[in-house]
């Protein structure tokens, strides 16, 4: 954890208090490990090349078999040290979705037929996924 952020993660970087502009940030990230990269399902472990904050990305996608607009979703949440390096070792979904259950996380939401929308939130979400 970083002291002297809202929460304690991050710095103006990387975990800026507008959500829209954290998903902007979250774009210098760079890709520290990888621990699931499926077509529907991705997971990986970020980094912020200023502060040095570890975050848990996770990508999920739904299939649209009939319209082909595929809905999908991001979460993005800050790790603390001890939990950065238990992920190395992989996780399982129930055991990502434990991790930060109560702590502040970035969602982005692309719907079918609808815009996507960037958004604060508590928690990663790993379902539905094809």
């Amino acid at each position: 954890m970083h002291p002297g952020k809202a929460g304690g993660y991050g710095c103006v970087r990387c975990w800026p208090a507008d959500a829209d502009a954290a998903w902007e940030a979250r774009q210098a990230l760079r890709r520290e490990a990888e621990m699931a990269d499926e077509p529907h399902f991705h997971v990986m472990v970020l980094a912020c090349g200023a502060c040095g904050q570890r975050f848990l990305s996770v990508f999920i996608e739904t299939v649209d078999w009939g319209n082909g607009d595929d809905p999908q979703h991001w979460s993005l949440l800050p790790l603390t040290a001890h939990e950065a390096a238990k992920l190395r070792g992989g996780l399982s979904a129930p055991a990502l979705e434990a991790l930060g259950r109560h702590r502040r996380s970035l969602r982005r939401d692309h719907p079918a037929g609808g815009a996507a929308r960037a958004f604060w939130s508590t928690g990663v979400a790993t379902a539905p996924h094809d």
